[in-house]
Protein backbone atom coordinates (compact mmCIF):
# COMPACT_ATOMS: atom_id res chain seq x y z
CA UNK A 1 0.00 0.00 0.00
CA UNK A 2 1.47 3.56 -0.94
CA UNK A 3 1.25 6.07 1.60
CA UNK A 4 1.80 10.18 0.93
CA UNK A 5 3.95 12.35 3.01
CA UNK A 6 0.67 13.45 4.47
CA UNK A 7 -0.14 9.57 5.63
CA UNK A 8 -2.95 9.12 3.36
CA UNK A 9 -2.94 5.87 1.54
CA UNK A 10 -3.14 6.33 -2.71
CA UNK A 11 -6.78 4.44 -2.43
CA UNK A 12 -8.25 7.01 0.74
CA UNK A 13 -7.05 10.20 -2.04
CA UNK A 14 -9.12 8.36 -4.75
CA UNK A 15 -12.04 8.18 -2.42
CA UNK A 16 -11.45 11.59 -1.06
CA UNK A 17 -11.22 12.66 -5.22
CA UNK A 18 -14.40 10.50 -5.98
CA UNK A 19 -15.98 12.61 -3.34
CA UNK A 20 -15.32 16.24 -4.66
CA UNK A 21 -16.08 15.04 -7.80
CA UNK A 22 -19.74 14.18 -6.81
CA UNK A 23 -19.84 17.69 -5.18
CA UNK A 24 -18.74 19.10 -8.16
CA UNK A 25 -21.28 17.70 -10.11
CA UNK A 26 -23.93 18.08 -7.39
CA UNK A 27 -23.18 21.97 -7.23
CA UNK A 28 -23.66 22.28 -11.18
CA UNK A 29 -26.61 20.55 -11.40
CA UNK A 30 -27.98 22.71 -8.98
CA UNK A 31 -26.48 25.72 -11.12
CA UNK A 32 -27.62 24.97 -14.12
CA UNK A 33 -31.31 23.36 -12.86
CA UNK A 34 -31.16 27.53 -11.48
CA UNK A 35 -30.80 29.01 -14.76
CA UNK A 36 -33.03 26.77 -16.49
CA UNK A 37 -35.55 27.66 -13.76
CA UNK A 38 -35.14 30.99 -14.43
CA UNK A 39 -35.42 30.92 -18.05
CA UNK A 40 -38.58 29.09 -17.70
CA UNK A 41 -40.13 32.24 -15.83
CA UNK A 42 -39.12 34.25 -18.37
CA UNK A 43 -40.61 34.81 -22.14
CA UNK A 44 -40.01 37.12 -24.72
CA UNK A 45 -43.44 39.42 -25.04
CA UNK A 46 -42.48 42.45 -27.20
CA UNK A 47 -39.76 44.86 -28.80
CA UNK A 48 -38.97 48.13 -27.69
CA UNK A 49 -36.91 51.00 -30.50
CA UNK A 50 -35.08 53.33 -29.24
CA UNK A 51 -35.50 56.49 -31.17
CA UNK A 52 -34.09 60.38 -31.69
CA UNK A 53 -36.23 60.91 -34.58
CA UNK A 54 -39.07 59.35 -36.49
CA UNK A 55 -36.88 58.00 -39.60
CA UNK A 56 -37.49 54.71 -38.44
CA UNK A 57 -41.12 54.69 -37.81
CA UNK A 58 -41.68 56.53 -40.57
CA UNK A 59 -40.01 53.45 -42.63
CA UNK A 60 -41.60 51.23 -41.33
CA UNK A 61 -45.10 52.23 -41.25
CA UNK A 62 -44.73 53.97 -44.44
CA UNK A 63 -44.27 50.86 -46.16
CA UNK A 64 -44.91 47.74 -43.92
CA UNK A 65 -46.38 48.55 -41.09
CA UNK A 66 -50.13 50.50 -39.98
CA UNK A 67 -48.93 52.30 -36.61
CA UNK A 68 -51.65 51.99 -33.52
CA UNK A 69 -51.92 56.14 -33.97
CA UNK A 70 -54.58 56.30 -30.83
CA UNK A 71 -52.43 54.47 -28.68
CA UNK A 72 -49.87 56.70 -28.45
CA UNK A 73 -49.00 57.37 -24.99
CA UNK A 74 -46.88 59.81 -22.65
CA UNK A 75 -45.12 58.15 -19.40
CA UNK A 76 -45.37 60.63 -16.53
CA UNK A 77 -42.37 61.46 -15.23
CA UNK A 78 -40.49 59.43 -17.33
CA UNK A 79 -39.45 61.73 -19.88
CA UNK A 80 -41.06 59.69 -22.94
CA UNK A 81 -43.35 58.95 -25.37
CA UNK A 82 -44.18 55.89 -26.87
CA UNK A 83 -45.77 55.35 -30.51
CA UNK A 84 -46.97 51.65 -31.21
CA UNK A 85 -47.37 48.84 -33.81
CA UNK A 86 -49.62 45.87 -33.41
CA UNK A 87 -49.47 42.24 -34.46
CA UNK A 88 -51.75 39.48 -33.64
CA UNK A 89 -48.99 37.85 -30.94
CA UNK A 90 -46.73 41.35 -30.07
CA UNK A 91 -46.08 44.54 -30.62
CA UNK A 92 -43.39 46.84 -31.39
CA UNK A 93 -43.07 50.55 -29.75
CA UNK A 94 -40.62 53.54 -31.18
CA UNK A 95 -39.79 55.37 -27.67
CA UNK A 96 -39.09 58.97 -27.97
CA UNK A 97 -37.36 61.34 -25.08
CA UNK A 98 -39.48 64.01 -25.32
CA UNK A 99 -38.11 65.52 -21.40
CA UNK A 100 -34.43 64.67 -21.34
CA UNK A 101 -34.78 66.50 -17.21
CA UNK A 102 -37.75 64.66 -16.26
CA UNK A 103 -36.04 61.11 -17.81
CA UNK A 104 -32.70 62.19 -16.00
CA UNK A 105 -34.30 63.14 -12.85
CA UNK A 106 -35.94 59.13 -13.30
CA UNK A 107 -33.04 57.29 -13.56
CA UNK A 108 -32.03 56.59 -10.03
CA UNK A 109 -35.38 55.13 -9.63
CA UNK A 110 -35.18 53.41 -13.05
CA UNK A 111 -31.66 51.70 -12.01
CA UNK A 112 -29.58 53.10 -14.92
CA UNK A 113 -28.77 56.47 -16.95
CA UNK A 114 -31.52 55.55 -20.35
CA UNK A 115 -31.13 58.90 -21.41
CA UNK A 116 -27.98 57.30 -22.89
CA UNK A 117 -30.26 55.26 -24.93
CA UNK A 118 -30.82 57.67 -27.19
CA UNK A 119 -27.01 58.51 -27.43
CA UNK A 120 -25.18 57.71 -31.00
CA UNK A 121 -23.37 54.36 -30.31
CA UNK A 122 -25.87 52.93 -27.81
CA UNK A 123 -27.72 49.59 -28.40
CA UNK A 124 -31.19 51.16 -29.27
CA UNK A 125 -32.94 47.80 -28.27
CA UNK A 126 -35.21 46.89 -25.69
CA UNK A 127 -36.68 43.55 -24.97
CA UNK A 128 -39.79 43.28 -23.00
CA UNK A 129 -40.11 40.05 -21.48
CA UNK A 130 -43.03 38.68 -19.50
CA UNK A 131 -42.10 36.94 -15.57
CA UNK A 132 -44.51 34.29 -15.02
CA UNK A 133 -45.13 33.98 -12.00
CA UNK A 134 -43.36 37.37 -11.26
CA UNK A 135 -40.21 36.89 -8.62
CA UNK A 136 -39.46 39.84 -7.45
CA UNK A 137 -36.09 38.28 -6.20
CA UNK A 138 -35.31 37.19 -9.61
CA UNK A 139 -31.66 36.72 -9.49
CA UNK A 140 -29.98 39.43 -11.90
CA UNK A 141 -32.63 41.92 -11.80
CA UNK A 142 -34.02 44.91 -9.59
CA UNK A 143 -37.54 46.03 -9.26
CA UNK A 144 -39.00 49.47 -10.75
CA UNK A 145 -41.71 51.02 -9.61
CA UNK A 146 -43.22 53.59 -12.52
CA UNK A 147 -43.70 57.19 -10.97
CA UNK A 148 -47.64 57.06 -11.94
CA UNK A 149 -47.51 53.08 -11.06
CA UNK A 150 -49.40 52.10 -7.63
CA UNK A 151 -47.25 50.46 -5.66
CA UNK A 152 -48.99 46.92 -6.27
CA UNK A 153 -47.49 47.28 -10.16
CA UNK A 154 -43.65 46.97 -11.12
CA UNK A 155 -41.60 45.81 -13.54
CA UNK A 156 -38.19 43.68 -13.16
CA UNK A 157 -35.25 45.57 -14.75
CA UNK A 158 -31.98 43.66 -15.84
CA UNK A 159 -28.96 44.98 -13.71
CA UNK A 160 -27.06 44.75 -17.29
CA UNK A 161 -29.13 47.88 -18.16
CA UNK A 162 -26.30 50.19 -16.74
CA UNK A 163 -24.48 49.19 -20.05
CA UNK A 164 -25.53 51.24 -22.78
CA UNK A 165 -24.11 49.30 -25.57
CA UNK A 166 -26.42 45.82 -24.77
CA UNK A 167 -29.69 45.85 -25.18
CA UNK A 168 -32.24 47.26 -22.64
CA UNK A 169 -34.19 44.04 -20.60
CA UNK A 170 -36.96 44.12 -18.59
CA UNK A 171 -39.46 42.09 -17.58
CA UNK A 172 -43.37 42.94 -17.08
CA UNK A 173 -46.40 40.96 -14.89
CA UNK A 174 -48.47 38.28 -16.71
CA UNK A 175 -51.71 40.51 -16.76
CA UNK A 176 -49.31 42.73 -19.11
CA UNK A 177 -48.82 40.49 -21.26
CA UNK A 178 -49.74 41.24 -25.16
CA UNK A 179 -53.34 39.28 -25.60
CA UNK A 180 -52.36 37.20 -28.61
CA UNK A 181 -55.04 36.22 -31.20
CA UNK A 182 -55.07 33.52 -33.53
CA UNK A 183 -56.29 35.11 -36.38
CA UNK A 184 -57.82 38.52 -37.46
CA UNK A 185 -61.25 36.59 -36.86
CA UNK A 186 -60.84 36.79 -33.47
CA UNK A 187 -60.95 40.35 -33.67
CA UNK A 188 -65.01 39.68 -33.81
CA UNK A 189 -64.74 38.78 -29.83
CA UNK A 190 -62.94 41.30 -28.69
CA UNK A 191 -64.87 44.25 -26.72
CA UNK A 192 -66.77 46.10 -29.13
CA UNK A 193 -65.28 49.40 -27.67
CA UNK A 194 -62.10 48.81 -29.67
CA UNK A 195 -62.98 46.22 -31.83
CA UNK A 196 -62.84 48.56 -35.09
CA UNK A 197 -59.67 50.47 -34.15
CA UNK A 198 -57.99 46.97 -33.21
CA UNK A 199 -59.10 45.48 -36.88
CA UNK A 200 -57.51 48.86 -37.90
CA UNK A 201 -54.29 48.27 -36.89
CA UNK A 202 -53.72 44.70 -37.19
CA UNK A 203 -54.59 45.05 -41.22
CA UNK A 204 -50.72 46.17 -41.88
CA UNK A 205 -50.62 46.99 -46.13
CA UNK A 206 -47.82 44.72 -46.20
CA UNK A 207 -50.60 41.94 -45.22
CA UNK A 208 -48.12 40.84 -42.27
CA UNK A 209 -50.23 39.71 -39.43
CA UNK A 210 -48.07 37.39 -36.94
CA UNK A 211 -44.37 37.23 -35.68
CA UNK A 212 -42.98 33.65 -36.19
CA UNK A 213 -39.34 34.21 -35.61
CA UNK A 214 -37.20 36.30 -33.81
CA UNK A 215 -33.19 36.37 -33.65
CA UNK A 216 -30.88 38.61 -32.46
CA UNK A 217 -26.95 38.27 -33.97
CA UNK A 218 -24.10 39.69 -31.61
CA UNK A 219 -20.05 39.58 -32.09
CA UNK A 220 -18.34 37.46 -30.51
CA UNK A 221 -16.99 39.69 -28.22
CA UNK A 222 -20.37 40.28 -26.42
CA UNK A 223 -22.17 37.30 -26.98
CA UNK A 224 -21.80 36.11 -23.62
CA UNK A 225 -21.90 39.00 -21.74
CA UNK A 226 -24.02 41.23 -20.14
CA UNK A 227 -28.07 41.45 -20.88
CA UNK A 228 -27.23 39.45 -23.99
CA UNK A 229 -26.54 36.56 -21.75
CA UNK A 230 -29.90 37.19 -19.72
CA UNK A 231 -31.62 36.63 -22.96
CA UNK A 232 -30.14 33.03 -24.03
CA UNK A 233 -32.49 30.03 -23.94
CA UNK A 234 -35.32 32.57 -23.83
CA UNK A 235 -38.70 31.16 -25.50
CA UNK A 236 -39.44 33.00 -28.27
CA UNK A 237 -35.66 34.24 -29.33
CA UNK A 238 -32.75 33.01 -30.80
CA UNK A 239 -29.34 34.58 -29.73
CA UNK A 240 -26.49 33.49 -31.66
CA UNK A 241 -23.14 34.99 -32.69
CA UNK A 242 -22.60 36.86 -35.88
CA UNK A 243 -20.33 39.28 -37.26
CA UNK A 244 -22.66 42.60 -36.46
CA UNK A 245 -25.64 43.34 -34.20
CA UNK A 246 -28.21 42.05 -35.89
CA UNK A 247 -31.75 42.04 -35.37
CA UNK A 248 -33.92 39.80 -37.60
CA UNK A 249 -37.79 39.85 -37.52
CA UNK A 250 -40.06 36.66 -39.51
CA UNK A 251 -43.68 37.07 -39.96
CA UNK A 252 -45.59 34.31 -41.03
CA UNK A 253 -43.07 32.29 -41.59
CA UNK A 254 -41.83 34.48 -44.15
CA UNK A 255 -44.21 33.34 -46.80
CA UNK A 256 -44.34 35.90 -48.95
CA UNK A 257 -40.60 35.78 -49.62
CA UNK A 258 -39.65 39.40 -49.52
CA UNK A 259 -37.54 41.55 -46.90
CA UNK A 260 -36.73 45.10 -45.33
CA UNK A 261 -33.70 46.20 -44.43
CA UNK A 262 -32.69 48.76 -42.30
CA UNK A 263 -28.83 49.76 -41.77
CA UNK A 264 -28.78 53.03 -39.33
CA UNK A 265 -27.31 51.89 -35.61
CA UNK A 266 -28.41 48.61 -35.39
CA UNK A 267 -29.06 46.36 -38.70
CA UNK A 268 -32.97 45.21 -38.51
CA UNK A 269 -33.52 42.75 -41.06
CA UNK A 270 -37.97 42.11 -41.70
CA UNK A 271 -38.80 39.18 -43.93
CA UNK A 272 -42.65 38.35 -44.57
Amino acid sequence: MVRTRSGLTSARIQAVMRALYRTHIAVLVLLVGHVHAQRDTLRFDHLVFFVSDSALEYALTHQLFQPAEKLATEHPGQGTEGHYVLFLNTSIEFLYLRDTIAAQANEERFGSPYTQRWKPGANPLAFGLIADPFDSTLSGFRTYHGPDQPIEECYLMAEGNTDPTQPLVYASMPHRAHKSLASLEEVERVDPAIREDLRYYLEHPSDIRTLTGLSLSVPDSTWATGNVALLHGLEGLDVHAGPTHTLTLEFDDGVQGREFRWDQGITLLVRY
